[in-house]
Parts: structure tokens; C-alpha cells; sequence
């Protein structure tokens, strides 16, 4: 327990523009202001006798009135402001114009202000607005009942306001225009719902809002409704990224009983995510982490994610009921690092660290991502690429005693690019790499072994071209010294492999003129390309046979080789919108081995890779693998996906490996209406006919939320039964997109919560 404690403390310790400046013109030069205030109607027709003079100025009546209150004479980096409305009225005294009625002012590249009465001053090009106040910028909008807005600083102050700026909404008793983009507000709230009464909000004394950007507030109140649930010192919600910030899932299952998992996500700082994990399950207890991103460091981009449960499995299927049998008390947890960067264009480094209590809490915990990668690798690796050449360290060292590994402590490598040697024609590369490895075995054994191993291959090569074939011969060899080889006898070892071959290809094509465009399928003009290809590759049987060899990798299995690598491509290209898109892609590849090759004369796999891109409605994929030994498949993944994007989505795909399974998927997604659509899933095995899962799904449109009833069962599993679940999930910031297909690649809808 003191250790894993001591390994979380450990993770969870890691946060205008230049604008016009009006000058007036000469009082006696008034009535002529005056006049082309009087005179510019929306019609374009002069204003005749409508206007009056008296000792304030002069008033346009009638149609409404423009009047440009920009000095033509100013600097050239300052825009006009162009002021409208029913009723325009100069003041020359004060040197102002006052406007009502539809009132319009707008700057050029600049902001749009819209209300019912102005008066708007031409020297400080500054404007206090009444009534229905809107000033719109590219950013979003600020709705007043008052404003008081300065054109040349574009600072303002806006009264009983409001902020239209999707995803975010706000309101403020008033608000403040500092510069471009940035506002502050006092006693309000903000929120992703645009409705007058929001579903909820963060409610602070003081809060500042960057368009585009963050919006910050401090000694604030989270609401749910009229219900406060959170305080925060501070809150910095990311108006730039598309994620949530809230996330909770109540449900039941078999292995957990009740539960309800709960993230929330906020950014105490730019360049700062952090996300709060903190669970209860029924059968199991609490559990608890912390996950925190920082994405602009100096030295490159680093995450942490951290999850710690001391795990109570109870002697009962509910907590209420008499215990069975004793609770079991079990300390789980699991820690995660990762750090990318890119020093300069030609230099990165990445670095991997991953612990884990035990080898099956991936599998209990976070399934998703043991489907993924079901044994993460600790890892580091330098590399720097001069464009010829490229220069690798790399570390990989195991930190969980459970699994078996391979240490590289360290491997150091060099690789020379394909490069012409001098005007010869020829080209040369190399590879030289030396690196101590060690294999751990799971559990207190003695069974490691160890060996420090340089390798060093070089390969020369003459490309010809003659007419519309290239051809590629090479030949070369690879020099592996062992300081230590399963017999002893051995150690010190040198061994080598030599190896030739040549590559040959060539390209057919031929251009029909057909312009289709039915059913969704466009043709302009198409185009069929067929390339084949065959390489010879011929590897000498090694001096020191793989079975004397500790084996590491794949270096260690050199065997002889002595085979013809044959494939086919077909394409058939169109163009669309200038560019060549494929409509249909086919690949046909296998090999045909020598008497001398360990396998015998025999062709090796089929393989037949097909993709069809019928139109945006309709595609279809499949890859097949053929075993001419045996004539039988050994796997065939097949997947169709048909969409509506106004209405639906269905995908159906079977994935088939011999002996092992033969499994057929189908999910639809289908709207029911503007507020309700459903997600329906199956997984069944063909072999058995048995039906291995199903879920289906019920979301309902909250407006600012989204709330999905599931229901999910497992049949034929260790962890099979049933589990409910309610996700809720902010619209402006989702967390899972329900994308076209589920397929075997793809997840598929419910709670498969995304991780930081």
C-alpha cells in the first residue's frame, strides 16, 4: 500500500488594431455637413425641404439618413465609420450626431453596432447607444438594453449585457470591452446553453471571456439549474478544443453491481488539462485519479494519467445482502507517462513509462484500451534524421514483473539513406546498430539471459530503366557479432548472411472518356492503372543457424530465403473538383517459393486487399488471405457501410480467422426525430450462432445536453451479464463522436468514454 501510494504522489505532482482617428471640419463649415447629412437617403434621393434648421444643428427627417462621420483627411490606417438610422441629426455646437430609429453603425473591417437611439461623438469617434443594443464582431455578439462604445480604442462598456459567442453564452450585470476578443464581467455567469434560463452555468462575481479562446472564472459557482454543486477558486473552461469538461455514468453490471463514474475535466492554465476521475462501484468500492496534460512546456508535450483503487471485492451480490463469502481486499492501480519532443525538425524524442499493479486491470478497468494495446512498453527513443542518414537511441525497459520483455539498455543505431555513389550509377546503404539486450521472464527466475549484439548490414543496388520497365538489382550482407549464444562454445560469435535479389516493375494505364453521374457516382472521365510488380529475394542460409541464438527479435531468426514476391494493382481513378480520387482499389499479392527454401517449392499466401468508394452513400472494403498448402482461408474481413447523413447510418462487417473465430457485427444509428435518435449494436459468432453482445442505445437532445440511455449484454465471456448506464454530455463539448462505422477498427457508441 506505502508504495502505491508513494507511485501516485508521484504522478499526481506534475500548469485597435490602428483605427480611425475623425477629425471635424471647420464650424463654418457646418450647413455643408449638415446638407450631406440631409441630402444621403437610402433611396439615394435628396431629402428636399425636410430639412430644418435651428440653433442645435440641423435634423434630417423623412427616409432614413447616412452620414459618413469619418474625416476623408485622417490617415490612411484608419477605417471610416458610416452611420444610419430613420432619423439623423448633427449638433455642430457639440459636434455630434444624434440617430434613432434602425440606427446602424458600422466600420469598415471592423465592428457593426445596432440600436435604437445613439449619440455618437465625430472627434472621439465614440458613441453612447440606448435600447437594443447589438455589437457584432467576427468573434460573436454583445447584446445591451446601454452600451458606450469607442471606434478608434475599441473598448466599450455594455449594461445588462450579454455575450453570443457559440460554444459559449453569457450574461453579465455588466460588461467590459478591454481590447479585441477579450471581455471582462462582473456579477454573471456563462455557459454552452443559449436558452434565457440554462440548463446550467458558472456564476462568478468576475469573470474574463477570451473569444475563440478561455473563459475564466474565479470563486466560482458551478449550477445545475437553480442548484449550486461545485465551488471553484478558479475555473478555466477551453473555448478552442472540442471536449467535455463534466461526465457522468451511472449503471449496473455484473462484476460491479451499482456504479457511477465521474470526470470531470478543467484547465487551470494555458497550456494546462487536467482531468479528475473519481469512482464508486458496488461490489468493488472507490477509485480515484488524475490525468493532466501540458501542451506547451519548452521542452515538448507531456501527459500523466494516474488510477488508484484499493479494491473490496464483497462476499455478496449487493451491499445490503449477507456475505457469502470473506471480502477480499486487493491494492490496484495503474500509471501512465508519456512525453513528445520535437527538438527541431530533424530531432524528436519520445519517451513512454507504464505501470501497472497487475496484468488484468487494463482488461477489469479500461477496456477499451487493453482491446487497444493489452501490454503498454516503457520505453524511450532519440532519433535524428540529416536527410541521408539517421541516428537512433532507443531504451526499453520492463517495469512490470508480470510480463515478459525484451530490454534494450541501450540500442544505438545508424542508417545511411540509399545514396548515389558518385556518377556510377550505383547506390549504397548501410545499417550499423549495437545495443545490450536482455529477456526478462515473468516471476523470481533465473531464467533471463542476455547477450550485448552489433549488427551491421550494407546493401548495393543498380536501378535501369528500359522503356516502361524498372528494374533494381542489389546484393549485400549483414554481420551479427553475440557476446553470448545458447552454447557457450559459441560466445563471441560472428554471424553472417548474404543476400541479393532484384526488383521489377511497370505501369499500364488507359483513360476512357465516360461521364456518368447517377446514383451518387460521379465519373469525369476515368482512368484504369494497373501495376504489377515481382522481386526476386534470395538470402544465403546463415553461418551460425538461428537455433544457437538466444531470440530477441526478428534479427536473431534469419533463415534462408529463396522466393519470388509477385503482386497486382488496379486501380480506377476520376476526378472530381480538379482533383483524382479512387474509385476502386485492388491488390493481389503472394509468393512463390524456391526447392531450397526451408517451406519447399510452393506458392505462400493469397492475399487479395479490396476497396470500392461507390459514392458517399456506399463503400465497401474487404481483404482476403488464401492458404494454397492447405486450400482453405485462414481470414477474410469483410465490412459494408451505408449512410443517410440526414437520417442514418448502418454498418454491418465479419471478421473470420481460422480456428480461432468468425464473428459478424451490425450497428444503426437512426434519428427518430430532431431530439431523439437511437444506437443499436450485435456482435454474434457464426460458428455457434451464438449471440456474444448486443447494446442498444436511446439519446435524448437536452439542447446544451445530450443524455444516452444503454443497455448492454455479454454472453459466452468471463465477465458476461448485463449492464445500464445513463452518460450525460455537454453538445458544445462531446466526448464521443458516434462515427459512421463500428467495424472492428472503430468503437463503437455508449460508454466508451474517451481518456485525456
Amino acid at each position: 500500500m506505502k508504495n502505491a501510494k508513494l507511485l501516485l504522489n508521484f504522478v499526481l505532482i506534475l500548469a485597435a488594431a490602428a483605427l480611425l482617428a475623425c477629425g471635424m471640419t471647420a464650424l463654418a463649415n457646418a450647413e455643408v455637413a449638415a446638407k450631406a447629412v440631409a441630402e444621403k437617403t437610402v433611396g439615394g434621393k435628396p431629402a428636399g425641404n425636410s430639412a430644418s434648421k435651428n440653433s442645435t444643428g440641423v435634423k434630417a427627417a423623412g427616409a432614413e439618413q447616412t452620414a459618413a462621420v469619418g474625416a476623408p483627411s485622417e490617415s490612411v490606417t484608419q477605417q471610416p465609420v458610416e452611420l444610419n438610422g430613420d432619423n439623423v441629426e448633427y449638433k455642430a455646437d457639440e459636434g455630434k450626431f444624434v440617430a434613432s430609429g434602425n440606427v446602424v453603425v458600422h466600420q469598415q473591417d471592423g465592428a457593426t453596432l445596432y440600436c435604437d437611439r445613439i449619440e455618437f461623438y465625430r472627434d472621439r469617434q465614440e458613441g453612447r447607444a440606448d435600447g437594443n443594443v447589438v455589437l457584432d464582431s467576427d468573434k460573436g455578439s454583445v447584446w445591451a438594453e446601454k452600451a458606450f462604445y469607442n471606434f478608434k480604442t475599441k473598448k466599450g462598456e455594455f449594461t445588462n449585457a450579454r455575450i453570443m459567442s457559440h460554444p459559449v453564452f453569457a450574461r453579465g450585470a455588466t460588461i467590459s470591452k478591454i481590447r479585441d476578443n477579450y471581455y471582462v464581467m462582473s456579477n454573471g455567469y456563462f455557459t454552452t446553453s443559449d436558452y434565457d434560463d440554462p440548463e446550467w452555468r458558472v456564476k462568478s462575481r468576475h469573470i474574463e471571456v477570451f473569444l475563440g479562446d478561455k473563459a475564466i472564472a474565479r470563486n466560482s459557482t458551478m449550477y445545475l439549474g437553480g442548484v449550486p454543486v461545485m465551488y471553484m477558486p478558479k475555473y478555466v473552461q477551453d473555448l478552442r478544443k472540442n471536449r467535455p469538461h463534466f461526465s457522468v455514468i451511472p449503471g449496473y453490471s455484473k462484476a460491479w453491481g451499482g456504479f457511477l463514474l465521474t470526470k470531470y475535466r478543467v484547465y487551470p492554465a494555458e497550456g494546462v488539462e487536467t482531468v479528475y476521475h473519481l469512482d464508486y462501484r458496488e461490489r468493488k468500492g472507490w477509485g480515484y485519479g488524475l490525468d493532466v496534460a501540458l501542451t506547451t512546456l519548452p521542452v515538448g508535450e507531456t501527459l500523466v494519467k494516474s488510477y488508484f483503487l484499493n479494491e473490496r471485492t464483497i462476499g455478496a451480490k449487493h451491499m445490503w445482502q449477507p456475505k457469502t463469502q470473506p471480502t477480499l481486499l486487493r491494492e490496484r492501480y495503474r500509471a501512465e507517462w508519456r512525453h513528445k519532443w520535437d527538438i527541431n525538425p530533424q530531432t524528436n524524442l519520445i519517451l513512454q513509462y507504464y505501470k501497472l499493479s497487475d496484468s488484468t486491470i487494463l482488461k477489469d478497468y479500461f477496456e477499451r484500451q487493453y482491446l487497444a494495446e493489452s501490454g503498454p512498453a516503457t520505453y524511450g527513443l532519440l532519433s535524428h534524421s540529416t536527410g541521408t542518414s539517421t541516428v537512433m537511441l532507443r531504451m526499453d525497459k520492463r517495469v512490470n514483473r508480470f510480463e515478459s520483455a525484451v530490454e534494450r539498455l541501450p540500442e544505438v543505431s545508424y542508417s545511411w539513406n540509399n545514396q548515389p555513389i558518385g556518377d556510377t550509377g550505383f547506390y549504397f546503404k548501410s545499417t550499423d546498430a549495437v545495443v545490450q539486450l536482455e529477456h526478462r521472464i515473468p516471476g523470481p527466475t533465473d531464467r533471463d539471459h542476455q547477450t550485448v549484439r552489433l549488427v551491421s548490414g550494407n546493401e548495393v543496388s543498380r536501378p535501369f530503366k528500359f522503356g516502361i520497365l524498372e528494374l533494381r538489382p542489389y546484393t549485400g550482407a549483414e554481420h551479427t557479432y553475440y557476446t553470448r549464444t545458447l552454447d557457450e562454445r559459441n560466445n563471441g560469435s560472428v554471424r553472417g548472411v548474404w543476400k541479393a535479389g532484384s526488383d521489377l516493375s511497370t505501369k499500364f494505364y488507359r483513360v476512357y472518356n465516360v461521364q456518368f453521374n447517377r446514383f451518387g457516382i460521379e465519373v469525369n472521365k476515368l482512368r484504369h492503372v494497373l501495376t504489377p510488380t515481382v522481386a526476386y529475394q534470395y538470402q544465403h542460409m546463415p553461418t551460425l543457424p538461428s537455433e544457437k541464438l538466444y531470440q530477441f527479435d526478428s534479427v536473431d531468426s534469419r533463415a534462408i530465403v529463396n522466393r519470388f514476391a509477385l503482386g497486382l494493382e488496379s486501380k480506377f481513378q476520376t476526378k472530381r473538383e480538379g482533383k483524382s480520387v479512387d474509385l476502386i482499389r485492388s491488390l493481389l499479392s503472394s509468393n512463390f517459393r524456391m526447392r531450397d527454401d526451408p517451406s519447399g517449392a510452393s506458392f505462400g499466401d493469397v492475399v487479395l486487399d479490396n476497396e470500392f468508394y461507390v459514392n458517399k452513400y456506399v463503400k465497401t472494403s474487404h481483404d482476403i488471405t488464401y492458404n494454397p498448402d492447405t486450400q482453405r482461408l485462414t481470414s477474410a474481413n469483410m465490412e459494408l457501410n451505408l449512410t443517410d447523413t440526414n437520417r442514418w447510418i448502418f454498418d454491418v462487417s465479419r471478421r473470420y480467422v481460422l480456428n480461432s473465430d468468425d464473428i459478424v457485427t451490425t450497428q444503426l444509428q437512426y434519428k427518430l426525430n430532431p431530439k431523439w435518435r437511437t444506437v443499436l449494436y450485435d456482435r454474434w459468432n457464426a460458428d455457434n450462432g451464438l449471440l456474444q453482445e448486443q447494446q442498444y442505445s436511446l439519446v435524448r437532445d437536452l439542447h446544451s445536453w445530450e443524455v444516452e440511455f444503454s443497455y448492454k449484454t455479454l454472453r459466452g465471456y468471463t465477465n458476461s451479464g448485463s449492464e445500464v448506464w445513463v452518460i450525460f454530455t455537454l453538445k458544445a463539448f462531446p466526448s464521443v463522436a458516434f462515427d459512421g462505422g463500428k467495424g472492428f477498427q472503430q468503437r463503437k457508441a455508449g460508454s466508451q468514454t474517451p481518456e485525456l
